[in-house]
């Protein structure tokens, strides 16, 4: 087979996809410093609702605790996020782990936000069985997210003990 010459374009379109390049590592800049901010914003939150869990009162202590919670895992969620976009910013190519642990966090809060609801009682006996069919689901979701998480981390070390990797 000749080679041909490259045509006069693919000077253009390496233009081009260089430019891009340099949006997308700008545009992800700025998304990873607004989701650092906006963790720091909720860790200051978090200890604003710590502060009110030690002099909540004993009736309200559950829901105080719950708010910690939430507000907490709320952090790492986007704390995880902020190190997927800072995986991408060095070119690392992105792995599945890090939104399943963020998806996990998620089933989590809402696990607590039903548990707390129907133990303080603000749920009606209506909601209340529509949260256990809901628990069920959730609690499959994060079997599954577990079993995930575990098979990725395993095919990995596999990969580094037999020195296989994808590329």
């Amino acid at each position: 087979m000749s080679e041909r010459t490259p045509p006069r374009e693919s000077r253009l379109q390496r233009l081009g996809v260089r430019y891009l390049r340099v949006v997308e590592r700008i545009i992800f800049f700025i998304i990873g410093a607004m989701l650092f901010a906006a963790a720091f914003a909720l860790l200051l939150r978090a200890l604003v609702v710590l502060w009110a869990l030690f002099w909540s009162p004993g009736s309200q202590i559950m829901e105080s605790g719950a708010a910690f919670l939430d507000v907490v895992l709320l952090v790492l969620m986007v704390v995880e996020l902020a190190y997927t976009v800072v995986l991408s910013l060095r070119g690392v190519v992105l792995s599945a782990e890090p939104f399943l642990i963020v998806g996990l966090i998620a089933v989590i809060r809402r696990i607590l936000v039903i548990t707390v609801g129907e133990h303080t009682g603000k749920m009606s006996s209506e909601l209340s069985g529509n949260s256990s069919i809901e628990l069920a689901i959730l609690t499959g979701v994060v079997l599954a997210f577990v079993v995930s998480i575990t098979m990725l981390r395993s095919r990995t070390r596999t990969e580094d003990l037999t020195g296989i990797h994808d590329e």
